[in-house]
């Protein structure tokens, strides 16, 4: 279970370093991205065990699918606060 922990850990952080540095800039959202991150990698190391994808394998950690999952979580975090509104509107008259 330590072990476990500690490869999701490190999965997730890797993929969040990747994330943010292809998309070239650090800003608020990177602890909400963060999240994403461990997130998607505990989803896609069950989903990746479930169906059997054996890609690459440290153990009984499914580490393609769980990187891939992480991935994804965090682009549509990303997506997702990009439809939120900006801010506070202004107030009128």
């Amino acid at each position: 279970m330590i072990a476990w922990l500690i490869l999701v850990a490190f999965t997730a952080a890797i993929n969040l370093f990747l994330f943010v540095a292809v998309r070239g800039r650090w800003g608020r959202l990177v602890p909400l991205l963060a999240v994403a991150s461990l997130a998607g990698t505990m989803a896609g190391n069950e989903v990746g065990r479930r169906l059997g994808l054996d890609l690459l394998r440290i153990g009984s950690f499914e580490l393609v699918a769980s990187s891939i999952a992480a991935q994804l979580a965090m682009l549509a975090t990303l997506l997702l606060a990009a439809l939120a509104p900006a801010g506070s509107p202004a107030s009128g008259p």
